[in-house]
């Protein structure tokens, strides 16, 4: 990715987006209890308290899977990003779904 991406007013939207998504998923995982809570430690963004993983894997799993959104994210390609739980016969139970389309449409790209 350019360095140039981040800089315009869509690209820095962009990558808080993202960097959202990772805290919401993240706190989706934990508060689902699919991890023990001793799996989690606290930690403070934007002002809030939310849980981060504290398993390297886990944590790089989540974090690589959305930053990987982040190029599509930018050029208004990701109209949602979905959590499926499923059970062990792979059927789904739960989703949670995140819906992007026209989220950084109203970013002010004249700046």
């Amino acid at each position: 990715m350019d360095r140039k991406d981040n800089q315009t007013p869509q690209g820095e939207s962009a990558r808080i987006l993202v960097e959202f998504l990772e805290v919401a998923i993240t706190s989706i995982v934990f508060l689902k209890g699919i991890y023990p809570s001793g799996a989690f430690e606290r930690r403070r963004y934007m002002n809030l308290v939310v849980h981060k993983a504290r398993h390297p894997e886990l944590n790089e799993y989540i974090h690589s899977a959305v930053n990987g959104l982040l190029p599509f994210i930018q050029k208004g390609m990701v109209e949602r990003v979905a959590v499926i739980f499923f059970k062990d016969d792979k059927v789904p139970i739960e989703r949670f779904v995140f819906k992007l389309q026209g989220v950084l449409e109203n970013v002010n790209l004249s700046a």
